[in-house]
């Protein structure tokens, strides 16, 4: 039921947000198809008051050479004349194909049109009685300047008629603009609402759950080892994260009553035989088991409070893939602790911790890693080696840095057949009296517990002086460098 619920919640924010989405699109796209729309009508109109004007000015300019012509009988004012009629004609011929936005308007374009076809045969009438020498063609000449005049008035009344289908047209987009910016607004105000309701469908279905499973973690680090975590999201990741953290705590639990067991009979054996050997090599492994088991609550605390602040920030899909990362180290974690790791696991599981610190660092941290095929699968080592050492690279030394800085991991065999394992970082670098506290004092009692506990893991493992060393300068970094063979 609870993944029905999830599903449906999920699926009703993808409908909604697409809804929305496309019908904003379908609605800009029908906006700017109008505005387009009104565009070429204001160019068109535009074009029309511009013949308009030219067709009045050819006529103006016909009047004048018309007159000196037939003052003067020069032949550059008739040959003006004639150029102005030919450009009132292609004037007037245009407009015939602009105008189209009412009968008036063509009713007076018509009318105009008929004019200048009596205004161009009463011109040339008078020309043709002046050339006669007759007196009256100065009665014909004021005919066409008469004409001429209704001209002038037919081309103002088509420019206040294209003014006004211009202004219609302004106003109709202005109140398209004025709809299209409001619903603009509604579809904003709706998706800042979906995403209000996701967040908090997220912060109630994942952040819950991971801060209460983080306030677990915290009690068990703190000594209480009967603290349990209970299922409680709709997220089937969270609910898997829960029920591993709790087989984790069972098996810790499980585990110390063993080692406990172990211990009382290793001290009866060690009351009855001290310098038995078998004994010694006995607490040795309790105390491996004990070192390695007492990282997995502190690992646990710090890494999902990471995943908290990351849920905090709104960054909901790097936490997912924390989700992904942490589980799978939890699953490496449940594996046989007697089992020694392969060096492939080792390095798949510190990719895993790598990308969550990641996702805390972003570009502030970088990391590369040089070991060959060859190492991979022949090199062995206690679990969670390199975790310890990789946490402690980033946490105490390229986290102090402002611009941060790279870890590296380096694997190489030497001449003599020693495997060389390196663990590199730029950070701030260690001083003398850290380096000695890790290297010489109880684990119990370190600050750099990683490294301590590491270190005492990895000379159980394979007894040796220079198993594990330190080399660190103050501003320039750390290199850790462990020391192995195949098999």
């Amino acid at each position: 039921m609870k993944n029905r619920i999830h599903i449906s919640i999920s699926a009703l924010i993808t409908f909604s947000l697409s809804f929305l989405l496309i019908s904003f699109s379908l609605f800009s796209a029908l906006s700017q198809l109008s505005r387009y729309d009104s565009y070429q009508l204001q160019n068109r109109n535009t074009e029309t008051l511009m013949n308009i004007q030219d067709f009045k000015r050819a006529i103006a300019e016909s009047q004048a050479t018309f007159s000196d012509y037939l003052n003067t009988e020069n032949a550059y004012k008739l040959t003006s004349y004639h150029q102005a009629l030919s450009t009132g004609k292609t004037a007037i011929a245009v407009l015939d194909d602009l105008i189209g936005y009412g009968e008036e308007a063509s009713f007076t374009l018509s009318s105009m049109k008929e004019s200048y076809k009596s205004y161009i045969s009463q011109c040339e009438k008078t020309f043709e009685l002046f050339g006669l020498g007759r007196e009256d063609y100065y009665q014909e000449k004021q005919k066409a300047e008469m004409i001429a005049g209704y001209l002038s008035l037919y081309s103002d009344e088509l420019l206040s008629l294209t003014i006004e289908n211009n202004v219609d047209s302004l106003s109709e987009d202005l109140r398209s603009y004025s709809v299209f910016l409001s619903l603009n607004l509604v579809v904003l105000f709706l998706f800042a609402l979906m995403i209000i309701i996701i967040l908090i469908v997220f912060t109630m279905n994942i952040r819950s759950p991971l801060k209460l499973l983080a306030q677990t973690a915290e009690r068990i680090a703190a000594g209480d080892l009967n603290a349990r975590a209970t299922p409680s999201s709709r997220d089937r990741q969270v609910n898997l994260l829960t029920e591993t953290f709790n087989d984790m705590a069972d098996d810790i639990v499980k585990m110390m009553e063993e080692m406990k067991m172990k211990v009382d009979a290793e001290k009866m054996l060690l009351e009855e035989q001290k310098k038995n050997l078998e004994v010694e090599a006995q607490l040795d492994r309790a105390t491996f088991l004990a070192l390695q088991t007492q990282t997995n609550p502190h690992f646990m605390f710090n890494t999902l409070n990471t995943i908290d602040r990351t849920i905090q920030l709104g960054k909901t899909e790097d936490a997912r893939r924390m989700l992904h990362s942490i589980s799978t180290l939890m699953r490496y974690n449940l594996s046989d602790g007697n089992v020694p790791a392969v060096l492939r696991e080792e390095i798949e599981v510190t990719k895993e911790y790598l990308a969550i610190q990641k996702v805390r660092f972003s570009d502030r941290l970088s990391y590369a890693i040089e070991i060959g095929d060859s190492l991979l699968d022949t090199v062995f080592l206690p679990r969670f080696t390199l975790q310890p050492l990789v946490e402690n690279a980033i946490i105490h030394g390229i986290a102090g840095k402002e611009d941060g800085g790279t870890v590296k991991i380096k694997a190489e065999e030497n001449d003599d057949g020693v495997i060389i394992l390196t663990i590199e970082d730029d950070g701030i670098g260690m001083t003398k009296s850290a380096i000695n506290e890790a290297m010489n004092k109880s684990w119990r009692a370190s600050k750099h517990i990683g490294i301590s506990n590491t270190r005492h893991r990895m000379e159980l493992f394979m007894p040796s002086e220079d198993v594990f060393t330190i080399d660190s300068t103050p501003g320039d970094g750390t290199r850790i460098t462990i020391r192995l063979r195949r098999g």
